[in-house]
């Protein structure tokens, strides 16, 4: 097994247009939440979500000034690493009401022609997984279609802002990460 290798060259954005880059993505948003273990000391948690995902959601949104994410992101790629992970996921990330992500997954709301597609890319299991590198590929997967170049993959209206869900760990003990990118001045 191999965690695979991924890389991503980061700069300001004048510095990317000293280098001749147009189309320029830039971070809207990057959001860490770690868990201190409170799920896992009495009955309060249901194991129905994950804490830290609704934790790091909730600080991403307001640091990129998304009100609504339902109707605000273009894109997402999640830690789908089971399918209840990613239903689960859909509901903690409020892009779906509680209780009412698989409607939203039945009545096509994440396909790749749906409001807000979900791993257009085939997610995580598609790629074997490589936990090292899965979150920059995610990233570079809602990169692509930011600057309208993901080919198959490109939705057919412009994207403007993706986010990127990652999780770690035991479903009472872990880490969420969120970042939010878009096209740079929008």
């Amino acid at each position: 097994m191999s965690d695979g290798a991924a890389c991503a060259i980061v700069t300001t954005p004048e510095i990317a247009r000293s280098m001749g880059k147009r189309d320029i993505v830039a971070v809207k948003a990057l959001q860490l939440s770690v868990s201190n273990g409170l799920e896992a000391q009495h009955n309060s948690w249901d194991g129905s979500y994950f804490a830290t995902t609704r934790v790091a959601s909730t600080r991403a949104y307001q640091e990129a000034d998304v009100r609504n994410p339902r109707e605000e992101l273009s894109l997402i790629e999640v830690h789908d690493c089971f399918s209840v992970t990613e239903l689960v996921t859909m509901e903690d990330l409020h892009i779906s009401s509680e209780g009412r992500a698989i409607n939203d997954v039945l009545d096509g709301f994440y396909d790749a022609t749906g409001s807000v597609p979900c791993q257009i890319d085939g997610g995580l299991k598609c790629f074997g997984h490589p936990i090292g590198a899965s979150g920059l590929r995610m990233i570079y997967e809602i990169y692509l279609p930011l600057q309208g170049r993901a080919g198959p993959r490109q939705r057919h209206k412009e994207a403007a802002r993706g986010l990127v869900h990652n999780l770690g760990g035991f479903p009472h003990q872990n880490v969420c990460s969120i970042a939010i990118v878009g096209r740079h001045g929008a």
